[in-house]
């Protein structure tokens, strides 16, 4: 046997709870990792109350992100062996302390050298959206960009792409996260009441895009500051936005099969840095969601499982 979060049920964070379960057997072309680390994301939230992701009927597992290290392979896998540091993506299914991947090509890549295997298990949701979404912004060289939410965990990445394309950029954010989007070349403003007053302040050539992580209300407080609707992504108002207003809504879903290991090695060559704000123990499941919907934290909160230490070999390899 073996240990996951679950739910039975849709609803709220207290339907989440560690249960044993059958130990996954290992199939032709399949690969059994070991989980280390699990990333939390509003969008296991929102899975877990069900509405338009759908209602669960039977026990369901959860959590997208994970990290960690290849446990056995079945006949015919040849790119990936036992021992492997690897991380990727499996929705409703990543919070596990033994993960079975049926697709390993479409679902797990080695950990490049110089990425912690712990900013790994936080990355494929955060970062395949932040991607996708600048795919989708179309910067150029001196645009000025505004990030919503840019100490969060897609919104930091997100801007730091943008810097590195050239881009000013201005990003909302709690006044305790100010510090670390200045040391990363972001220029902070405090989110709420008087935003975009704030925000013109600092633009006064105007802004030529912006990536929205809020509700409806934001982009059209956007729009009304005259940022193209053409030039707005957004990722947390819903479908509904994109045929409303004319912004795109590409996140996730459009991002490419090899964007997770460009990501991961920007990130270990250090163009992209991806803060850990918080790691709990699998135990903690419910104060992990809590303090990720609640305490406005700067980059990803983990779930730890236990494992056994990393060998030498594996060790060297992240040095």
């Amino acid at each position: 046997m073996t240990r996951r979060v679950q739910y039975t049920s849709n609803g709220d964070i207290d339907q989440l709870h560690l249960a044993e379960v059958a130990f996954p057997e290992v199939g032709e072309g399949q690969v059994l990792v070991t989980v280390l680390y699990a990333g939390l994301n509003p969008l296991d939230w929102k899975m877990l109350q069900g509405g338009r992701f759908g209602s669960v009927e039977t026990a369901s597992g959860n959590g997208v992100d994970f990290s960690g290290v290849v446990a056995s392979v079945g006949e015919g896998v040849t790119d990936f062996t036992p021992g492997d540091l690897v991380y990727g993506g499996l929705p409703k299914q990543a919070q596990t302390e033994q993960l079975l991947i049926t697709d390993p090509a479409d679902r797990l890549d080695r950990i490049p050298r110089g990425l912690g295997v712990d900013t790994a298990g936080g990355l494929y949701v955060a970062g395949r959206t932040a991607v996708a979404g600048i795919r989708a912004l179309r910067l150029s060289e001196g645009d000025t960009l505004f990030v919503s939410g840019a100490s969060g965990g897609v919104g930091i990445i997100v801007a730091q792409l943008a810097r590195n394309l050239g881009a000013r950029v201005i990003g909302s954010a709690s006044q305790g996260n100010h510090a670390l989007l200045e040391s990363l070349g972001i220029e902070p403003v405090t989110y709420g009441e008087g935003l975009w007053d704030r925000v013109s302040e600092l633009a006064t050539d105007g802004i030529q895009a912006a990536y929205s992580t809020q509700g409806e209300d934001e982009i059209t407080g956007m729009i009304d500051l005259g940022i193209p609707a053409d030039r707005i992504v957004s990722i947390g108002a819903g479908p509904t936005v994109a045929e409303k207003y004319g912004v795109s809504i590409d996140g996730e879903a459009r991002a490419r099969r090899d964007d997770m290991v460009w990501l991961g090695q920007a990130i270990a060559y250090g163009h992209v840095h991806v803060p850990i704000a918080r790691v709990f123990d699998a135990e903690e499941v419910h104060d992990a969601y809590r303090h990720l919907l609640t305490a406005h934290p700067a980059g990803k909160v983990l779930l730890r499982f236990p494992a056994k230490p990393l060998t030498d070999q594996q060790r060297a390899h992240l040095t």
